[in-house]
């Protein structure tokens, strides 16, 4: 538990992270952080993450939390790395971890077999940081957060994948992206990706849908922010009028 509660304390000191909108970072300096190629048989190519790596990880032995934190749309993995809220996280005993997904959503894409997301982050990212540095490689030991397309993307894949993730951080997420809305326009190449509304493969890609099908004593810890000015707070109000109707904490 006292894991959970260190990642728990950085999640509430990354609130400042940037929202929706904004152009990827055109520097390729991420120090201290380094950019890593990450092997992805879901994906049958590599994929680029950016690792930051704790100041006392080369003179310790000792094993580290995890956080993988998630880009927003329109960003990349070098979208938090120059921040100096993000440096400042050096200084805590953990590692974070940031992939580049294009603007995925972070799902494996019903429209698109060949672009399994959702398996690159859990299966094949999570293998290899747990293979390349000295993390706590359970659950206590790793949390997923994001912000906007990463924050739902961070609550859809905690959700799901309850069994892997102690925490899950959501900084201004679009929750009614994924709306089970018979309306809804699937013209729209977003769409496409969870499926059509009232499907299994729409339900099972909806943090809606996942917290109230999951037991409440298997949900990973959650953290939720959004600005009371933001577009999606209603959408956040929306969910956490959700969760807490299913008892989650």
């Amino acid at each position: 538990m006292r894991k959970i509660a260190v990642i728990a304390a950085v999640l509430g000191s990354c609130s400042g992270v940037p929202v929706i909108g904004q152009a990827p970072s055109v520097t390729t300096d991420v120090a201290p952080a380094i950019v890593v190629r990450v092997p992805s048989a879901s994906l049958g190519r590599e994929q680029v993450a950016t690792v930051l790596l704790p100041t006392s990880y080369a003179t310790s032995r000792q094993r580290y939390p995890v956080m993988y934190l998630l880009h927003g749309g329109g960003q990349d993995h070098t979208a938090f790395a120059t921040r100096g809220w993000f440096r400042a996280l050096a200084s805590r005993d953990m590692i974070v971890v940031t992939p580049s997904v294009g603007d995925s959503w972070y799902v494996n894409s019903v429209a698109d077999p060949n672009a399994k997301y959702e398996d690159f982050v859990v299966k094949d990212l999570i293998e290899y940081v747990d293979k390349q540095y000295r993390t706590i490689a359970s659950r206590e030991g790793r949390t997923v957060a994001g912000v906007s397309m990463g924050a739902w993307g961070a609550m859809m894949l905690g959700l799901k994948h309850h069994q892997l993730f102690g925490a899950i951080g959501s900084f201004s997420a679009p929750f009614g992206i994924s709306r089970q809305d018979p309306n809804m326009d699937m013209t729209s190449r977003t769409q496409q990706r969870f499926g059509a509304p009232a499907t299994p493969e729409r339900l099972e890609r909806d943090p809606g849908t996942l917290a109230s099908t999951i037991p409440v004593e298997s949900v990973p810890l959650p953290y939720l922010a959004c600005g009371n000015q933001d577009i999606f707070v209603a959408d956040n109000r929306r969910f956490v009028e959700r969760v807490t109707g299913s008892k989650i904490p």
